[in-house]
């Protein structure tokens, strides 16, 4: 396995500029659809944080307020993560989690059956709890995890403290040579004004437009990637992907869904994948919700249409908390 300096050598990094110029309303059109070697990205939510536990005083590693550490538990999904990807028997799951539910997820290509790629680069929203789970599947494949601010977490307008991610040089002194500034980590910046939730699947969708290009162009030779994200933002980022055009739809039958009642989950650590179908220039699910490699199955689930604050907020803890979930 090449070391993530010899391996960003062989793929000759390109510096590549991209503005965002804010947010519009108008209906974006489907993620880039050109020539790409791209052919499987996994999605995953963060793993447990610590602060959805804390009876005493929150320590936040970076300094940053809302930027906690993940919870002993989380730091075992995460490990759990690593497993699963380390693990050369292991095959894509037959079954998905959507909405907490199990169901059936056939793809077009019917690839659940195919062996588990595994990622060759990892990129991750720029907040602790993400990078920390994000690092033992960097360890254990011996790759790179590269920052991206369009992953980052949703902020609604009007929230208070709405905090700037840490930068690499604060995330290196916990993460070392996992680390890589060999990606302009700036792709799409969210509004430090808030987002709503059109905000974000605008977000997501302009994402997807600026990042495929941007990263066939600097990696020609990938086909498979990582992405560490938040509860909300992975779903507006599949969403987006399969070329829906709201976070609320359903998932239709030829996504796995049954397009009456499947959404996709955001359980802790949960994980997404999809592929690109070249022949019809789009993308597939091959699962999304799995959270069969984790010990403790599904947690701290979340959707825009069924719950009632934003996922990991004080009032979304202290509702669970009345109802027994932590």
């Amino acid at each position: 396995m090449l070391s993530h300096r010899l391996f960003l050598r062989h793929f000759s990094s390109l510096s590549i500029k991209h503005h965002f110029a804010g947010h519009s309303h108008h209906t974006l059109a489907r993620p880039y659809s050109g020539p790409m070697t791209l052919k499987t990205i996994y999605i995953v939510r963060h793993g447990y944080r610590s602060d959805w536990l804390a009876e005493d005083e929150i320590v936040y590693p970076t300094g940053i307020e809302c930027d906690p550490a993940l919870a002993p538990h989380g730091v075992d999904q995460a490990k759990e993560l690593a497993v699963y990807f380390n693990n050369n028997s292991n095959t894509t799951t037959t079954n998905t989690t959507i909405d907490g539910k199990e169901s059936k997820c056939n793809s077009s290509n019917n690839q659940q059956n195919q062996p588990k790629p595994k990622p060759q680069l990892i990129f991750s929203s720029p907040f602790y709890r993400c990078v920390e789970t994000a690092y033992p599947t960097a360890q254990a494949l011996h790759i790179p995890i590269f920052l991206e601010k369009g992953l980052g977490e949703w902020y609604k307008p009007h929230r208070g403290v709405i905090p700037k991610p840490p930068t690499i040089k604060q995330l290196s002194k916990f993460f070392g040579d996992s680390l890589s500034d060999a990606w302009q980590w700036d792709t799409v910046v969210p509004s430090l004004d808030g987002e709503d939730e059109t905000d974000i699947f605008h977000r997501c969708q302009l994402f997807w437009q600026k990042f495929l290009p941007k990263f066939e162009q600097q990696f020609p030779e990938v086909e498979t990637i990582m992405l560490v994200s938040h509860a909300a933002t992975k779903i507006a980022l599949g969403m987006a992907l399969l070329g829906y055009q709201s976070t609320r739809q359903y998932i239709k039958p030829e996504h796995g869904g049954d397009g009456e009642t499947s959404r996709i989950d955001a359980s802790t650590c949960s994980l997404d994948s999809y592929h690109y179908n070249k022949q019809g220039h789009k993308w597939n699910v091959n699962f999304v919700g799995n959270t069969d490699f984790l010990s403790s199955g599904d947690e701290m689930g979340w959707h825009f249409a069924t719950s009632r604050f934003v996922a990991g907020s004080k009032e979304d803890i202290e509702a669970r908390k009345n109802n027994g979930e932590v």
